[in-house]
C-alpha cells in the first residue's frame, strides 16, 4: 500500500485549470468524444439551486477535454463503494462495485467484512448523500479501520457531489458533510474532492441528484486522474 502523510489540500480538484496543472496533458485525450447528455441544461450560477449545468453546456472548451475515454482508463485495481450515484456509474462503465441504490453509512456496516476481506485494491468510498446526517457516524468509520486492511490496499473517500433541481436544497448540508468528512479522515485515508470541480465545470442530471452518462465518466476521470497523482507522489 501506498502511505504517508495525510495530503488534501494540495492536490484536491478544484478548478478546470488546476487539474490541468496536476494531472498534466498525458492523461488526458482532447480527442475523446462523447454523446451528449440526454438532460436538459441550467445556467451555471452562484447559488445552490442554479448549478446543475450540463458539461456540454459549460462555457470552456477545456471543461470536454479533461478526460479521455473510459476504454483508455485502467478500473481493473479499482473497487467502488457507495449508493445509487456509484450503481449508475459503476453500470455505466462496468466498473467492480459493491453498491445499492438507498444505502449509506448502515449499508457500509451490513458489509463490513466483505470490504474487509478485500486485497490489494484501489478502494473507492463514493456515498453518504442518502444519510448526511450520520457524517459523525462515517468519520468513525474511516478512523476504525484497521491498520492491516489499510496497509493491503488504497484506500480513497470521494466528496458527496452537488444536487441541483427539486435536490438543490440539499447542498448546505453537503458542503457541511465534505468538510467535517475531509478535516477528519486518518491518514491512511485519501480525499478526493468532485464536489468543487463539478460547481465549477458544470454538471448534467437525469433528476437533480443522479448524473447523465457523461457527467459519471467525468467523475469517473476525476477519481481515476487523482488515484493516479496521489501515487505518483508516493501516497
Amino acid at each position: 500500500m501506498i502511505s504517508g502523510r495525510r495530503l488534501t489540500k494540495a492536490i484536491s480538484v478544484i478548478s478546470v485549470s488546476g487539474l490541468i496543472a496536476l494531472t498534466g496533458c498525458s492523461l488526458l485525450d482532447p480527442e475523446a468524444t462523447f454523446a451528449p447528455p440526454p438532460t436538459t441544461s441550467a445556467v451555471q450560477g452562484n447559488g445552490p439551486d442554479t448549478i446543475s449545468v450540463s458539461l456540454e453546456s459549460a462555457d470552456t472548451t477545456e471543461t470536454t477535454q479533461l478526460y479521455m475515454a473510459t476504454e483508455n482508463l485502467d478500473f481493473s485495481d479499482f473497487i467502488f463503494i457507495g449508493d445509487s450515484r456509484t450503481v449508475g456509474m459503476g453500470q455505466h462503465l462496468d466498473l467492480d462495485t459493491i453498491a445499492e441504490v438507498g444505502v449509506g453509512y448502515s449499508f457500509l456496516m451490513g458489509h463490513y467484512d466483505e470490504i474487509l476481506a478485500i486485497e490489494g485494491k484501489n478502494i473507492v468510498f463514493n456515498l453518504g448523500v442518502n444519510d448526511l446526517a450520520n457524517v459523525d457516524d462515517y468519520i468513525e468509520f474511516f478512523q476504525r479501520l484497521p491498520e492491516d486492511f489499510c496497509f493491503d490496499n488504497n484506500i480513497y473517500v470521494v466528496s458527496v457531489n452537488p444536487t441541483s433541481g427539486s435536490y438543490a436544497s440539499m447542498n448546505g448540508d453537503i458542503d457541511y458533510f465534505n468538510v467535517q468528512l475531509s478535516d477528519s479522515l486518518p491518514s491512511t485515508c485519501k480525499w478526493i474532492d468532485t464536489c468543487s470541480f463539478l460547481r465549477e465545470a458544470g454538471f448534467g442530471t437525469v433528476d437533480g441528484l443522479h448524473y447523465d452518462a457523461q457527467t459519471y465518466e467525468l467523475i469517473a476521470n476525476l477519481i481515476y486522474n487523482n488515484v493516479m497523482l496521489y501515487q505518483s507522489l508516493g501516497y
